[in-house]
């Protein structure tokens, strides 16, 4: 075994600046002498690991350290200041066997601690035996003191003899602290070494260096602060840190930062170290460069695991040791267990690189900088100004925020948008819900609609004639393959049953019947389209293997198309061992296969030397040429679009293609039940397999907790969800706050593709226990261990989202959580997806789960984004909307009918004035809330929410309130306007005075004179006697008695 090396001890002067904390903490534990660090306390546990570079420390002394206080001392600033006596060291007694100690001495002392004779805590005298009792009983621990004369011959502390103890004081709050008269940090010796003085008070650049301050001269003593009182403890800090910088002005002192001390600025050697962001690959690089060079490698660690998986999985190739401290051996690399310590730095005079397991895995979650797509404005609390919206016969304008505008003596708020040529677009907020985000399509924003022109009727025309083609191409493509010839591929009764011999587990009803319904299709010449409909980990992959092997078994090749790399490793693994010892080449071809074997996997694909290839959309290259593909595996369907599908059947118009997907989107589902495609069902788990257990409750930080150590405990891994990319970062330094046991790796979308991969497969290798992660994972991530799944915010995802993300758990024997976590309050709908995900803890229920997302999203949104691989200058969400109408069309269905838009003329000051809420930002959420509401039981949850916030209403949000109600039920009554004139308000209605239903003779009771009209079709009620504040709930009354 190796032993460590002594460093060498150093001295460091003056101020040095931009040093990570591992580096200051190197400088302080190898400094000549005695030295003192000063930090803040929330920084102190950062440097309580000094022993790592060969330095006992004393963390905030108290009365029993004195008499053995270390060489170097770390305290925090409120320590330091804290008033103390002239001589610390005598709070306490050091009882040390073979020295003398009077009787009558020795229990004056123990009186003076607080301890009473024969009483607990206390102590008892028994002939030459004396017995300290530190508890209220011996359970709590007994000092015992046995003397020879008055020599202390023996000590035991529990049962255990020891060579000497300290007792303290009982409490120090009995104490005359008027006789206290000094600080700690003048009774510790040697340099201080300044942490963090910016974070200090006083060390603004008011204070000047002869430690006066603001508020006056500074005070030596301690009782100086006495005078300003007791209850002045503002008083007391100002004149503490005042003190503190005179005295510092008078002692030796190294400062890592700016304070008004006027030091020299100093230098060392020492070059910080970037972050990593749990980058390994570029780590393992810099590793065997410095080893090359060589500097000795030092790995400060928080978790023994972690050492373990770099030695295996990282660091392989170098000689790597566990060792005590950090370690001066050149060419080799020591892991050395120091759980606070952060950052890095490399010393080119020692040779010397230090990093932290902070380094290697803090602060991921950065993003890089640029214009995301965006979703439709049915998040109103998503819409921020500067945002580019449209409107249906506007087209595109830029949201400029919200003005209040006066008409006629009312006061409203309205949406202001921009359009081109300074065109400008009042928009009364209720209108709201008419409006689409755009998506951003390029970088750059879209260009500005130009108001009173027709261009965006023109654009919106020419989208809906794409969109019409389309789906006549999407509707002929399934009829075509019912009629085009493709090949057969009939049993060969040699070849078939060579691939059972590798499958370790008897195939479940459910797929024996799947294998059966693909083989009988493979036998047909008619093309086969057919989609596997499996839950999460039911066996889908290996009904589209033993497919694989029949078409592979006629000489034909097969492709698989996945979404992302980690799982196409996954496959093209699971397939590579399936296929072993069978004359069957297998290959990978994604983003990050190195370009010669690249090559390689492509000729092989061209003269037919490639059998089967797993790929990501790489395999859409139109570079790619196939000898004779036979069948395509397209695997976790829903998370392709439907142009990229159709760019794969392309490559061979009668290839036989297998879907596979747990959650088929309601697209997909749709056209099976309508009889366009083939649907097998896979609804039972496999033998073992147990329900994941859901948990749908509330927020709460020590359940979250909780979850992560139950499942470390076991030995698991944990998938956290949280789905805003900007506040990831913070979420993971929360997180470790909250689970400071855990490792934790973050991934998000965001992330450059090799960065993310990284970081993935590194979660399934053993790099991390906990996956910080927005929904990328949803998509047939299979890893092994990770049986508990945290979703933060579990309102605002889907429910095929909910559903793919809890299928990332529980795939073994191992029983598996899902913690579905929400805010206090949730929206209607989010509560019934949250409700739907509940119920469906059966095994299997992916189909029923699909036809619940058809019910809640509703049929007229069917086409869901990103399903037809066209982005117009429409937006994706206009076009997407065209899509699904022209395909309703073709099929000749009536579409859902969209809720009618009720037109409301009424002089009424209505509106979220500034004065109740403050906040542009908050009100524009309210206001699109109230807009979105379409039921009067949500309008009362928003406005309970609304006046929980910022009290009672006052009059004009009253009325606003009262108008979103009434917007409401005059919808549902088929009102298409509401008009007030000089002498009365008309009501509207669709349709014709001859099937207008109400009840006469309650509408002659009401206290106002109401009458039917037939032109136009409604009701005139009578202004005489009405308040204009009362019109809203005039109208209201009368609508009640409509039918």
């Amino acid at each position: 075994m190796t032993t460590t090396r002594e460093p060498p001890t150093q001295t460091v002067t003056g101020r040095l600046l931009g040093l990570p904390s591992v580096a200051r903490l190197a400088l302080f534990a190898r400094h000549d002498g005695p030295a003192v660090l000063l930090t803040t306390p929330d920084r102190l546990p950062l440097f309580t690991d000094a022993r790592a570079f060969g330095a006992e420390v004393t963390v905030e002394p108290g009365p029993t350290d004195w008499h053995a206080l270390a060489d170097k001392v770390v305290v925090s600033l409120d320590a330091a200041l804290a008033p103390t006596p002239p001589d610390p060291g005598a709070l306490a007694l050091r009882l040390e066997t073979g020295r003398d100690y009077p009787r009558d001495e020795l229990l004056a002392a123990l009186v003076r601690l607080g301890l009473e004779r024969d009483a607990a805590p206390g102590f008892t005298v028994r002939g030459d035996t004396l017995t300290v009792h530190l508890g209220e009983d011996d359970a709590d621990g007994a000092l015992r003191l046995e003397f020879f004369g008055d020599e202390l011959e023996t000590l035991t502390l529990h049962g255990e003899a020891r060579s000497a103890h300290v007792l303290a004081p009982v409490s120090l709050a009995e104490y005359d602290r008027s006789q206290w008269t000094t600080r700690l940090l003048e009774h510790l010796p040697g340099t201080v070494f300044l942490d963090a003085p910016e974070l200090m008070p006083g060390a603004a650049p008011d204070a000047g260096a002869d430690g006066t301050s603001a508020g006056g001269p500074a005070s030596g003593r301690v009782e100086a602060e006495g005078e300003a009182g007791a209850g002045s403890a503002a008083a007391t800090a100002v004149l503490g840190t005042a003190w503190l910088w005179q005295h510092l002005a008078q002692r030796e002192v190294v400062s890592f930062g700016r304070d008004p001390l006027d030091l020299e600025r100093g230098a060392v050697p020492l070059e910080p170290l970037g972050y990593y962001r749990g980058k390994l690959t570029a780590f393992a690089q810099d590793v065997h460069m410095w080893l090359r060079d060589g500097y000795a490698v030092n790995l400060l660690l928080k978790f023994e695991r972690t050492g373990r998986y770099l030695r295996e999985k990282v660091l392989d190739e170098h000689e790597t040791h566990w060792r005590n401290g950090v370690d001066g051996r050149p060419g080799q690399v020591s892991l050395v267990l120091a759980k606070e310590t952060q950052g890095g730095y490399r010393d080119p005079e020692r040779k010397e690189v230090v990093l932290t397991e902070e380094l290697l895995y803090g602060y991921q979650g950065g993003r890089r900088l640029k214009r995301l797509p965006g979703k439709a404005v049915h998040d109103p609390s998503q819409l921020t100004v500067g945002d580019y919206l449209i409107h249906p016969d506007h087209g595109i304008g830029r949201f400029l925020g919200l003005e209040p505008r006066q008409v006629v003596g009312v006061t409203r708020d309205y949406l202001l948008l921009q359009y081109a040529g300074e065109g400008k677009l009042y928009l009364p907020v209720e209108q709201l819900p008419l409006l689409r985000r755009h998506p951003g399509t390029t970088d750059d924003p879209p260009r500005l609609s130009t108001l009173g022109t027709n261009e965006w009727a023109r654009a919106r025309e020419k989208a809906r004639v794409n969109a019409s083609e389309l789906a006549a191409e999407l509707i002929k493509a399934y009829a075509k393959r019912q009629v085009a010839t493709g090949t057969a591929f009939p049993p060969l009764p040699d070849w078939d049953p060579l691939i059972e011999k590798n499958f370790g587990y008897e195939l479940t009803p459910d797929q024996e019947k799947a294998v059966a319904d693909v083989f009988a299709d493979l036998e047909r010449e008619v093309p086969m389209d057919r989609l596997i409909s499996g839950d999460v980990g039911f066996g889908k992959t290996e009904v589209a293997l033993r497919a694989a092997h029949r078409v592979v078994g006629h000489g034909y090749q097969v492709a698989m198309l996945v979404p992302t790399t980690v799982l196409a490793k996954q496959h093209f693994e699971t397939f590579r061992d399936r296929f072993a010892g069978l004359p069957v080449r297998v290959e990978m071809l994604s983003r990050f296969t190195p370009d010669k074997v690249a090559r390689d996997v492509l000729k092989g694909l061209k003269d037919g030397g490639v059998d089967v290839v797993v790929g990501t959309h790489r395999l859409l290259a139109e570079s790619i040429e196939y000898k004779r593909l036979g069948l395509l595996i397209v695997d976790e369907e829903h998370r392709f679009g439907v142009g990229q599908k159709e760019r794969l059947k392309s490559l061979k118009a009668d290839v036989d293609v297998l879907s596979l997907s747990a959650t088929p989107i309601p697209r997909t589902l749709y056209m099976s039940l309508v009889g366009l495609r083939d649907v097998s069902q896979i609804l039972t788990p496999p033998r073992g397999r147990k329900p994941i257990q859901t948990v749908l409750q509330p927020y709460d930080p020590m359940t979250v907790r909780e979850a992560v150590l139950a499942e470390l405990e076991r030995g698991g891994k944990v998938f956290y969800i949280h789905d805003r990319v900007g506040s990831m970062s913070l979420r993971a330094r929360t997180l470790a706050q909250l689970v400071p046991e855990a490792r934790i790796g973050v991934a998000h979308g965001q992330m450059p593709e090799d960065e993310l991969e990284e970081v993935m497969l590194g979660f399934d290798e053993g790099a991390y226990d906990v996956l910080l992660s927005t929904t990328i994972v949803e998509s047939g991530l299979d890893i092994t261990g990770a049986n508990t799944l945290v979703i933060e915010r579990a309102d605002r995802l889907g429910l095929a989202q909910l559903y793919q993300l809890r299928g990332r758990v529980g795939r073994r024997e191992t029983e598996a959580w899902a913690y579905m976590l929400y805010p206090g309050r949730l929206t209607e709908q989010a509560q019934r997806r949250l409700y739907a995900i509940a119920e469906l803890n059966d095994l299997g229920s992916g189909h029923l789960l699909a036809e619940k997302d058809m019910e809640i999203r509703g049929v007229g949104n069917l086409l869901g984004p990103e399903q037809h691989g066209h982005i117009s200058a429409v937006s994706l969400e206009v076009y997407t909307e065209l899509l699904a109408e022209e395909i309703a069309k073709l099929k000749g269905e009536q579409r859902a009918a969209e809720r009618p838009q009720v037109t409301i003329d009424l002089s009424v000051d209505a509106r979220l004035s500034p004065a109740y809420v403050q906040d542009d930002d908050v009100r524009v959420n309210f206001y699109g809330r109230f807009a979105e509401t379409d039921s009067l039981a949500e309008v009362a949850r928003v406005a309970k929410e609304l006046r929980e916030a910022y009290g009672p209403f006052p009059p004009e949000v009253k009325a606003f309130v009262e108008l979103t109600r009434l917007r409401i039920l005059a919808g549902s009554k088929g009102v298409a306007t509401i008009k007030e004139h000089m002498t009365d308000v008309q009501i509207s209605l669709h349709g014709d005075a001859e099937a207008l239903d109400y009840d006469a003779r309650a509408l002659k009771q009401l206290p106002f004179q109401v009458e039917a009209t037939r032109y136009p079709p409604g009701f005139s009620i009578k202004k005489r006697g009405l308040k204009t504040e009362d019109l809203p709930s005039a109208v209201t009354d009368v609508l009640y008695l409509v039918g």
